[in-house]
Protein backbone atom coordinates (compact mmCIF):
# COMPACT_ATOMS: atom_id res chain seq x y z
CA UNK A 1 0.00 0.00 0.00
CA UNK A 2 1.32 3.37 -0.89
CA UNK A 3 0.60 7.02 1.14
CA UNK A 4 1.16 10.85 0.73
CA UNK A 5 4.02 11.37 2.00
CA UNK A 6 2.68 14.69 3.33
CA UNK A 7 -0.67 13.88 4.52
CA UNK A 8 -0.86 10.43 4.98
CA UNK A 9 -3.61 9.69 3.03
CA UNK A 10 -3.76 6.27 0.80
CA UNK A 11 -3.22 6.62 -2.78
CA UNK A 12 -5.63 4.45 -4.37
CA UNK A 13 -5.05 5.49 -7.84
CA UNK A 14 -1.75 4.42 -8.94
CA UNK A 15 -1.23 6.16 -11.61
CA UNK A 16 -2.31 9.68 -10.73
CA UNK A 17 0.12 12.84 -10.14
CA UNK A 18 -0.85 14.33 -7.43
CA UNK A 19 -2.68 13.38 -3.80
CA UNK A 20 -6.61 13.26 -3.84
CA UNK A 21 -6.61 15.20 -0.40
CA UNK A 22 -3.74 17.35 -0.11
CA UNK A 23 -3.15 17.66 -3.68
CA UNK A 24 0.70 17.00 -3.18
CA UNK A 25 2.69 16.24 -6.26
CA UNK A 26 3.52 12.41 -5.97
CA UNK A 27 6.24 12.64 -8.51
CA UNK A 28 7.86 15.14 -6.62
CA UNK A 29 7.11 14.10 -2.98
CA UNK A 30 8.52 11.06 -1.95
CA UNK A 31 5.92 8.26 -1.51
CA UNK A 32 6.09 6.20 1.28
CA UNK A 33 5.05 2.69 1.27
CA UNK A 34 4.70 0.25 4.06
CA UNK A 35 3.72 -3.04 4.51
CA UNK A 36 2.53 -2.93 8.28
CA UNK A 37 -0.92 -4.16 8.85
CA UNK A 38 -3.88 -2.37 7.12
CA UNK A 39 -5.38 0.61 8.96
CA UNK A 40 -8.64 1.43 8.83
CA UNK A 41 -8.97 4.53 6.53
CA UNK A 42 -10.59 7.78 8.14
CA UNK A 43 -13.56 9.22 6.32
CA UNK A 44 -13.02 12.12 4.46
CA UNK A 45 -14.77 14.69 6.52
CA UNK A 46 -13.40 13.78 9.74
CA UNK A 47 -9.89 14.87 8.51
CA UNK A 48 -11.16 18.23 6.67
CA UNK A 49 -12.85 19.20 10.01
CA UNK A 50 -10.56 17.76 11.91
CA UNK A 51 -7.42 20.21 9.54
CA UNK A 52 -9.67 22.98 10.13
CA UNK A 53 -10.07 22.28 13.81
CA UNK A 54 -6.71 22.77 13.36
CA UNK A 55 -6.73 25.54 11.34
CA UNK A 56 -8.92 27.59 13.46
CA UNK A 57 -6.61 26.18 16.60
CA UNK A 58 -3.73 27.66 14.57
CA UNK A 59 -5.57 30.78 14.25
CA UNK A 60 -6.25 31.46 17.60
CA UNK A 61 -2.92 30.42 18.93
CA UNK A 62 -1.63 32.96 16.04
CA UNK A 63 -3.82 35.44 17.19
CA UNK A 64 -2.96 34.86 20.44
CA UNK A 65 0.78 34.72 20.13
CA UNK A 66 0.34 38.05 18.15
CA UNK A 67 -1.63 39.48 20.84
CA UNK A 68 0.57 38.73 22.98
CA UNK A 69 3.84 39.10 20.77
CA UNK A 70 2.48 42.97 19.87
CA UNK A 71 2.34 43.27 23.93
CA UNK A 72 5.28 42.39 24.37
CA UNK A 73 6.56 44.51 21.70
CA UNK A 74 4.75 47.30 22.62
CA UNK A 75 6.44 46.41 26.42
CA UNK A 76 9.72 46.35 24.71
CA UNK A 77 9.12 49.14 22.78
CA UNK A 78 8.35 51.28 25.83
CA UNK A 79 11.12 49.69 27.39
CA UNK A 80 13.41 50.74 24.67
CA UNK A 81 12.08 54.04 24.67
CA UNK A 82 12.47 53.78 28.12
CA UNK A 83 16.13 52.67 28.10
CA UNK A 84 16.91 54.95 25.25
CA UNK A 85 15.92 57.71 27.28
CA UNK A 86 18.32 56.31 29.97
CA UNK A 87 20.33 55.54 27.95
CA UNK A 88 20.30 59.37 26.86
CA UNK A 89 20.57 60.62 30.24
CA UNK A 90 23.33 58.15 30.68
CA UNK A 91 25.15 59.59 27.61
CA UNK A 92 24.28 63.46 28.97
CA UNK A 93 25.48 62.31 32.90
CA UNK A 94 28.46 60.62 31.26
CA UNK A 95 29.17 63.82 29.07
CA UNK A 96 28.94 65.96 32.40
CA UNK A 97 31.08 63.30 33.73
CA UNK A 98 33.81 62.99 31.14
CA UNK A 99 33.63 66.79 31.27
CA UNK A 100 33.95 67.06 35.49
CA UNK A 101 36.57 64.04 34.57
CA UNK A 102 38.48 66.34 32.63
CA UNK A 103 38.16 69.14 35.11
CA UNK A 104 39.62 66.67 37.99
CA UNK A 105 42.48 65.41 35.71
CA UNK A 106 43.08 69.07 35.07
CA UNK A 107 42.98 70.08 39.23
CA UNK A 108 44.53 66.43 38.93
CA UNK A 109 47.54 67.72 37.39
CA UNK A 110 47.54 71.45 38.73
CA UNK A 111 46.99 69.28 42.14
CA UNK A 112 50.51 66.79 41.42
CA UNK A 113 52.25 70.42 40.24
CA UNK A 114 52.04 71.86 43.31
CA UNK A 115 52.71 68.59 45.44
CA UNK A 116 55.79 68.17 43.74
CA UNK A 117 56.58 71.84 44.25
CA UNK A 118 55.24 71.51 48.16
CA UNK A 119 57.61 68.48 48.37
CA UNK A 120 60.15 71.08 47.08
CA UNK A 121 59.68 73.24 49.16
CA UNK A 122 58.69 70.71 52.35
CA UNK A 123 62.03 69.26 51.52
CA UNK A 124 63.82 72.89 51.24
CA UNK A 125 62.05 73.33 54.88
CA UNK A 126 63.41 70.00 55.95
CA UNK A 127 67.22 71.35 55.44
CA UNK A 128 66.50 74.23 56.72
CA UNK A 129 64.74 72.84 59.98
CA UNK A 130 68.03 70.28 60.06
CA UNK A 131 70.50 73.20 59.90
CA UNK A 132 68.01 75.44 62.51
CA UNK A 133 68.44 72.47 64.56
CA UNK A 134 71.64 71.80 64.24
CA UNK A 135 72.46 75.87 64.96
CA UNK A 136 69.79 75.36 67.58
CA UNK A 137 71.83 72.06 69.39
CA UNK A 138 75.03 74.73 68.92
CA UNK A 139 73.24 78.29 70.50
CA UNK A 140 72.19 75.42 73.25
CA UNK A 141 75.73 74.32 73.81
CA UNK A 142 77.10 77.82 73.85
CA UNK A 143 74.13 78.98 76.13
CA UNK A 144 75.08 76.34 78.25
CA UNK A 145 78.78 77.08 78.11
CA UNK A 146 77.93 80.72 78.47
CA UNK A 147 75.80 79.83 81.55
CA UNK A 148 78.55 78.10 83.40
CA UNK A 149 80.65 80.80 82.40
CA UNK A 150 78.32 83.19 83.68
CA UNK A 151 78.09 81.48 86.79
CA UNK A 152 82.15 81.34 86.97
CA UNK A 153 81.47 84.94 86.72
CA UNK A 154 79.57 85.52 88.92
CA UNK A 155 81.08 84.13 91.30
CA UNK A 156 84.30 85.80 90.99
CA UNK A 157 82.36 89.13 90.75
CA UNK A 158 80.99 88.16 94.20
CA UNK A 159 84.36 87.03 95.36
CA UNK A 160 85.74 90.31 93.65
CA UNK A 161 82.86 92.74 95.09
CA UNK A 162 83.47 91.26 98.24
CA UNK A 163 87.46 92.16 98.01
CA UNK A 164 86.70 95.31 96.40
CA UNK A 165 84.94 96.08 99.63
CA UNK A 166 87.64 94.83 101.47
CA UNK A 167 90.02 97.30 99.66
CA UNK A 168 87.71 100.39 100.09
CA UNK A 169 88.03 99.88 103.95
CA UNK A 170 91.45 99.20 103.99
CA UNK A 171 92.01 102.34 101.58
CA UNK A 172 89.07 104.16 103.53
CA UNK A 173 91.70 103.09 106.55
CA UNK A 174 94.84 103.67 104.64
CA UNK A 175 93.65 107.28 103.48
CA UNK A 176 92.83 108.16 106.90
CA UNK A 177 96.51 107.04 108.31
CA UNK A 178 98.05 109.29 105.21
CA UNK A 179 95.76 112.50 105.95
CA UNK A 180 97.13 111.95 109.35
CA UNK A 181 100.54 110.89 108.25
CA UNK A 182 100.23 114.44 106.63
CA UNK A 183 99.29 116.21 108.80
CA UNK A 184 101.82 114.83 111.03
CA UNK A 185 104.82 115.86 108.47
CA UNK A 186 102.93 119.14 108.05
CA UNK A 187 103.65 119.51 111.87
CA UNK A 188 107.22 118.79 111.95
CA UNK A 189 107.88 121.17 108.95
CA UNK A 190 108.01 118.13 106.11
CA UNK A 191 106.38 118.08 102.66
CA UNK A 192 105.96 115.35 100.24
CA UNK A 193 106.23 115.52 96.83
CA UNK A 194 104.94 112.77 94.22
CA UNK A 195 107.37 111.65 92.07
CA UNK A 196 108.07 113.40 88.53
CA UNK A 197 110.80 113.23 85.79
CA UNK A 198 112.19 116.98 87.35
CA UNK A 199 112.26 119.26 90.30
CA UNK A 200 112.70 122.50 90.49
CA UNK A 201 114.38 124.40 93.33
CA UNK A 202 116.13 127.93 94.39
CA UNK A 203 114.35 128.67 90.75
CA UNK A 204 116.62 125.62 88.97
CA UNK A 205 115.28 122.48 87.57
CA UNK A 206 116.78 118.90 87.85
CA UNK A 207 115.71 116.14 86.05
CA UNK A 208 116.38 112.78 87.32
CA UNK A 209 115.77 109.07 86.30
CA UNK A 210 113.21 107.37 88.04
CA UNK A 211 112.91 103.57 88.09
CA UNK A 212 109.70 101.91 89.17
CA UNK A 213 111.29 98.64 90.17
CA UNK A 214 113.71 99.57 92.80
CA UNK A 215 113.13 98.87 96.03
CA UNK A 216 114.50 99.77 100.09
CA UNK A 217 118.17 98.55 100.73
CA UNK A 218 119.29 97.00 104.19
CA UNK A 219 121.68 99.09 106.35
CA UNK A 220 124.19 97.68 105.17
CA UNK A 221 123.16 97.98 101.38
CA UNK A 222 123.30 101.58 102.13
CA UNK A 223 126.97 101.62 103.62
CA UNK A 224 128.21 99.60 100.75
CA UNK A 225 126.42 101.90 98.11
CA UNK A 226 127.72 105.10 99.57
CA UNK A 227 130.98 103.75 99.54
CA UNK A 228 131.39 102.28 95.83
CA UNK A 229 129.62 105.70 94.74
CA UNK A 230 132.20 108.21 93.83
CA UNK A 231 129.57 111.13 93.31
CA UNK A 232 131.36 113.39 96.87
CA UNK A 233 134.42 113.26 94.64
CA UNK A 234 133.81 115.85 92.36
CA UNK A 235 134.54 119.60 92.75
CA UNK A 236 132.37 121.54 94.45
CA UNK A 237 131.52 124.57 92.31
CA UNK A 238 128.26 126.64 93.46
CA UNK A 239 127.05 127.65 90.05
CA UNK A 240 127.82 124.47 87.83
CA UNK A 241 128.12 121.40 90.18
CA UNK A 242 126.20 122.74 93.52
CA UNK A 243 124.20 120.20 96.63
CA UNK A 244 121.51 119.53 94.41
CA UNK A 245 123.72 118.23 91.42
CA UNK A 246 125.17 116.06 94.18
CA UNK A 247 121.38 115.24 95.26
CA UNK A 248 120.45 114.72 91.79
CA UNK A 249 123.49 112.51 90.84
CA UNK A 250 123.08 110.24 93.85
CA UNK A 251 119.25 109.56 93.15
CA UNK A 252 120.14 108.18 89.49
CA UNK A 253 123.02 106.28 90.63
CA UNK A 254 121.19 104.45 93.49
CA UNK A 255 117.80 104.31 91.48
CA UNK A 256 120.39 102.85 88.39
CA UNK A 257 121.23 100.08 91.01
CA UNK A 258 117.45 99.51 91.79
CA UNK A 259 117.77 101.18 95.61
CA UNK A 260 114.99 103.39 96.43
CA UNK A 261 115.91 107.47 97.31
CA UNK A 262 114.74 110.48 97.56
CA UNK A 263 115.93 113.74 97.16
CA UNK A 264 115.83 116.49 100.05
CA UNK A 265 115.84 120.09 100.03
CA UNK A 266 115.94 122.14 102.99
CA UNK A 267 115.40 125.53 104.11
CA UNK A 268 117.65 127.31 107.05
CA UNK A 269 116.56 129.58 109.09
CA UNK A 270 118.21 132.96 109.32
CA UNK A 271 119.96 131.78 106.25
CA UNK A 272 119.52 132.80 102.67
CA UNK A 273 120.57 129.78 101.11
CA UNK A 274 119.77 126.16 101.63
CA UNK A 275 120.62 122.41 100.77
CA UNK A 276 119.96 119.37 99.07
CA UNK A 277 120.97 115.82 100.32
CA UNK A 278 119.05 112.32 99.54
CA UNK A 279 116.76 110.09 101.49
CA UNK A 280 117.02 106.31 102.02
CA UNK A 281 114.38 104.20 103.82
CA UNK A 282 116.13 101.23 105.26
CA UNK A 283 114.23 97.83 105.47
CA UNK A 284 115.92 97.86 108.91
CA UNK A 285 116.44 100.86 110.80
CA UNK A 286 114.05 103.59 108.40
CA UNK A 287 114.46 106.73 107.34
CA UNK A 288 118.41 107.61 106.90
CA UNK A 289 119.50 111.24 105.30
CA UNK A 290 122.65 110.87 103.23
CA UNK A 291 124.99 113.74 102.27
CA UNK A 292 127.36 113.41 99.50
CA UNK A 293 128.32 117.26 98.83
CA UNK A 294 132.30 117.16 98.83
CA UNK A 295 132.53 114.08 101.07
CA UNK A 296 129.79 111.50 102.25
CA UNK A 297 127.99 111.72 105.14
CA UNK A 298 125.19 110.47 107.41
CA UNK A 299 123.17 113.78 108.80
CA UNK A 300 120.30 114.51 111.04
CA UNK A 301 117.72 116.19 109.07
CA UNK A 302 115.00 117.59 111.92
CA UNK A 303 113.13 120.59 111.84
CA UNK A 304 113.43 123.03 114.87
CA UNK A 305 117.27 121.02 115.23
CA UNK A 306 120.55 122.28 114.28
CA UNK A 307 121.99 120.38 110.68
CA UNK A 308 124.77 117.75 111.46
CA UNK A 309 126.16 115.14 109.51
CA UNK A 310 129.16 112.75 110.42
CA UNK A 311 131.18 110.35 108.17
CA UNK A 312 129.59 107.00 107.88
CA UNK A 313 130.85 104.51 110.40
CA UNK A 314 131.12 106.68 113.17
CA UNK A 315 127.16 106.65 113.47
CA UNK A 316 125.75 103.40 114.23
CA UNK A 317 122.04 102.16 112.54
CA UNK A 318 120.36 102.72 116.10
CA UNK A 319 121.57 106.56 116.74
CA UNK A 320 120.85 107.52 113.51
CA UNK A 321 117.10 109.28 115.25
CA UNK A 322 118.66 109.66 118.63
CA UNK A 323 118.94 113.20 118.99
CA UNK A 324 120.57 112.84 122.50
CA UNK A 325 123.52 111.34 120.71
CA UNK A 326 123.24 114.15 117.81
CA UNK A 327 123.43 117.14 120.53
CA UNK A 328 126.05 115.47 122.27
CA UNK A 329 128.52 116.08 119.47
CA UNK A 330 131.21 118.28 120.32
CA UNK A 331 133.30 117.88 117.39
CA UNK A 332 134.41 115.53 114.19
CA UNK A 333 130.51 116.49 112.44
CA UNK A 334 129.60 118.64 109.68
CA UNK A 335 127.10 121.72 109.87
CA UNK A 336 125.52 124.73 108.00
CA UNK A 337 126.53 128.27 109.06
CA UNK A 338 123.41 130.58 108.81
CA UNK A 339 123.45 134.57 107.53
CA UNK A 340 125.31 135.43 111.48
CA UNK A 341 127.64 132.66 110.77
CA UNK A 342 126.36 130.12 113.64
CA UNK A 343 124.81 126.61 113.09
CA UNK A 344 122.00 126.67 110.81
CA UNK A 345 118.69 124.73 112.06
CA UNK A 346 116.30 123.57 109.72
CA UNK A 347 113.19 125.26 109.21
CA UNK A 348 111.70 122.46 106.61
CA UNK A 349 112.11 119.63 104.67
CA UNK A 350 110.57 119.22 101.20
CA UNK A 351 111.16 115.25 100.58
CA UNK A 352 111.27 114.14 96.72
CA UNK A 353 110.28 110.72 96.02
Amino acid sequence: MSYCSKCGAEIIDKSSLYCQRCGANLKSERTVIKHEAPLVRPKRNINIKLVIAVLGFALVVSAVWGIITTFRLSVIQTTLQQTQITLSQTQSELADNKQQLTGAQAELSLTEKNLTQTQSILSQTQTQLTSAQTELNNTKTQLSSTQSQLSSTTSELTSTTSLLSDTQSQLASSMQQLSDYKKTMLALGITIHSSTTSWTFNGLTWTHNDNSQAVNPTWNQLMTFIAQDKTDQYPYNINSFNCVNYSTTVYNNAETLNIETAMVTLNLRNSTAGHAVNAFITSDYGLVYVDCTGNDAIARVETGKVYRAVVPGTVQPGQVRNDTWWDALTGNYYYLSNNYGGQAVVGSIDIWW
